[in-house]
């Protein structure tokens, strides 16, 4: 990348510049409103990838390549169609795709550490921009969990967490998607690394506890045109 690449330009289209979208903010969820706030079409079609939770807590969301899937608490995908709600959703359209070594070994905790390493180098504030992540391939000691459904109206997530369902692979292939939000953000979003993950054969997903990484590739998408605002329906980002 370049200098030039990096200075400040207008904004013009998502799909040249990238976009995030987060219509509701994570606040509400963490303080148990599971209502629907967006159709799965409307947060992900024409996405590069994203996650959520379905509404009702009905599922952890993941999305790829135009696939969204829900994984209830059984374990087991489902595709999801357009016209279904959630209740939280992250998306991203557009950006600059960099491709990034990752070594065999590297553990959850350590992979944003290579993600802030290599936004360094190429001269990236990670306080100042949201990256879109794509980690593809194969992973040791993988522990991936969802939920069941609250037990009572308005259950704080932090409470429906304590029963998650885990659901642990000794070797596991397939992809882990998110974003890297900056550390510094409002109590609306998530910051640091969140990542969902769809196996490679589909049989098995959620969000990710654990991982660590064997043969795979990673790719970023960064918006490198704006500087991070924080902010909701269309965060500048990747």
């Amino acid at each position: 990348m370049h200098d030039d690449v990096l200075a400040a330009h207008r904004y013009s289209s998502f799909s040249e510049m990238g976009e995030v979208v987060q219509p509701r903010g994570a606040g509400a969820l963490f303080q148990g409103d599971y209502s629907t706030s967006v159709t799965v079409g409307d947060e992900f079609d024409g996405s590069r990838l994203g996650l959520g939770v379905m509404h009702d807590l009905e599922g952890e969301v993941v999305s790829l390549n135009g696939v969204t899937w829900a994984v209830p608490v059984d374990g087991q995908p489902r595709v999801v169609a357009s016209h279904e709600g959630i209740a939280f959703g992250i998306a991203a359209r557009g950006g600059v795709q960099h491709k990034v070594a990752v070594n065999a070994g590297v553990s959850l905790e350590n992979l944003i550490h290579v993600v802030d390493a290599y936004l360094e180098i190429a001269h990236v504030d990670h306080e100042q921009v949201v990256c879109a992540i794509e980690i593809v391939g194969t992973f040791t000691d993988v522990v991936l969990r969802t939920v069941a459904a609250p037990t009572f109206s308005h259950e704080p997530l932090a409470e429906v967490i304590d029963h998650e369902t885990r659901f642990p692979f000794d070797v596991w292939s397939g992809s882990l998607v998110g974003f890297r939000f900056p550390d510094t953000t409002s109590a609306d979003l998530i910051p640091g690394l969140h990542l969902h993950a769809i196996a490679q054969d589909t049989n098995s997903g959620g969000h990710v506890r654990a991982a660590t990484t064997g043969k795979v590739v990673m790719h970023l998408w960064v918006d490198e045109l704006h500087p991070w605002k924080s902010g909701l329906a269309t965060s500048p980002g990747c």
